[in-house]
């Protein structure tokens, strides 16, 4: 894709220089009470994934995402298990061909985790704004001891 989307966020700082209209904001449900159970199918890197998926993702993620969820942890597994075995080779023209599959579930996991809001710019096309601003002001201003107030003149 020769020129991607710009997030809301970017757009909405920069004055919205192409004036055509922003989405509109979605009123997201109420959160899920509890992470789903994990299928059982899955390794332990593809659990620790999916408790993180739905805990970050709880604002916008539901019932019927389980489904894409559960795919994005089974490649989150094949990637894993790719890479243990592309370390573990002596051969260097296999192992190219291992890290070569490595690359190609990269590609794919991260379309899986676009497709369920986890970029910035996939969440830009859902409607949804994590404001990250406020909190990055915060943290800074704790780091450097000062409050999020400016300087006085």
């Amino acid at each position: 894709m020769p020129n991607p989307p710009k997030p809301l966020e970017v757009r909405v700082k920069e004055g919205n220089p192409g004036k055509r209209p922003l989405p509109r904001l979605v009123a997201v449900g109420p959160a899920p009470v509890r992470v789903p159970a994990a299928p059982s199918s899955l390794k332990q890197s593809g659990k620790r994934t999916w408790k993180q998926m739905w805990e970050n993702g709880r604002a916008w993620l539901g019932p019927s995402d389980e489904i894409v969820v559960r795919l994005a942890c089974e490649q989150v597994d094949e990637l894993v298990s790719l890479r243990r075995s592309a370390a573990q080779l002596k051969h260097p023209e296999l192992r190219l061909r291992y890290l070569r599959a490595v690359q190609e579930s990269q590609k794919a996991l991260l379309q899986t985790v676009s497709a369920l809001g986890f970029t910035p710019t996939a969440r830009a096309k859902l409607g949804l704004v994590v404001a990250q601003a406020a909190e990055t002001q915060t943290r800074l201003g704790r780091f450097t001891g000062r409050s999020g107030r400016p300087p006085s003149a």
